[in-house]
């Protein structure tokens, strides 16, 4: 108990993280649309897509040991005033089941959705043009990795636990609908455009798909690193009942994102010499968002930005003879 009578003996290795067998993700894209031209200057355009990613590039958790020595001490007699001696060498050794992150393509993502853009026709004796332009997309992510206990680190450091549960990877679904709103006056006698951008966020969910229940467990993993699968109809027996506990660190509960919106405003003005000045403010009225909750996905907005834009072409003559 008296620090000046403390040992401890600190052991480095380093692990190769790379994996020689990664290589390049392949996408599909499949897309189809149609455009209407309404005449004044409106248009109607939609287009629905399909995409597909495999052997996208993800962090799995890789299950492996290292080595960890025990050694005797001389004295272990309090009061003594001084640490320890350590005998060389150890005297036995134990392994500690590590998981190292390591890039690996086990990842399958398919997205879908519609765009729609509405350019309407201009309200001459305002000289304003409403464009409307809608998006719902989904996507599914899945993972073919493994994912293990939030609890990982006290099986670790306990070796009087011989194996700990781990769970096939986590199916993780969207769904969302963003609409952004561009009012656009024009003076063209004072060479003056001003755009408001409103954007809508009409629904945003987002779903982890995963069993949770105490038998839902894909197999154990040893403390020498070895996944070992436990057959579903075997789970169960009465030799698996220290793996029967439930999933913890996923949130199963949809999680649903608060109906928002943010706005922001554009002045250009034209210059002589085909000079232009930009005074652009995004996110105008300063809107923060939501923290979100159990069941609430957070959604945070940057504060108020804004600046000054000044452009003009730069002229200039070269002659000789």
């Amino acid at each position: 108990n008296e620090p000046a009578e403390r040992r401890a003996i600190l052991t480095t290795r380093i692990l190769d993280r790379t994996n020689p067998d990664l290589r390049m993700s392949r996408a599909d894209k499949a897309e189809v649309g149609f455009e209407v031209d309404m005449g004044e200057g409106s248009q109607l355009a939609v287009v629905a897509y399909a995409d597909r990613i495999r052997g996208g590039v993800g962090v799995v958790s890789e299950p492996t040991f290292l080595i960890r020595d025990r050694f005797l001490v001389d004295s272990s007699t309090i009061g003594t005033g001084r640490p320890p001696g350590v005998f060389e060498p150890p005297f036995a050794r134990d392994t500690i089941p590590s998981l190292i992150d390591r890039p690996e393509n086990n990842l399958q993502l398919r997205s879908s959705g519609v765009e729609a853009t509405a350019i309407f026709p201009e309200i001459k004796p305002l000289k304003l043009r409403v464009a409307i332009a809608a998006a719902w997309s989904k996507s599914r992510l899945v993972s073919s990795g493994v994912e293990f206990s939030s609890n990982f680190a006290e099986f670790q450091l306990n070796e009087r636990v011989p194996r700990a549960p781990y769970w096939q990877g986590t199916v993780r679904t969207g769904d969302r609908i963003l609409a952004t709103t561009r009012i656009i006056h024009h003076q063209p006698n004072a060479g003056l455009v001003i755009t408001g951008t409103l954007q809508t966020y009409l629904r945003e969910v987002r779903v982890n798909e995963a069993s949770t229940d105490t038998l839902s467990f894909t197999g154990y993993i040893t403390r020498a690193g070895k996944l070992v699968p436990v057959p579903r109809d075997q789970r169960t027996l009465p030799q698996f009942v220290d793996l029967r506990v439930s999933r913890s660190g996923l949130l199963i509960d949809p999680q649903r994102g608060p109906v928002d919106w943010l706005f922001s405003l554009q002045v250009t003005k034209t210059l002589p010499f085909d000079g232009r000045l930009s005074f652009y403010a995004f996110n105008a009225f300063d809107r923060r968002g939501s923290f979100g909750g159990r069941t609430t996905a957070p959604r945070l907005f940057p504060s108020t930005r804004f600046g000054l834009e000044l452009s003009a072409p730069l002229g200039l003559a070269w002659g000789g003879r």
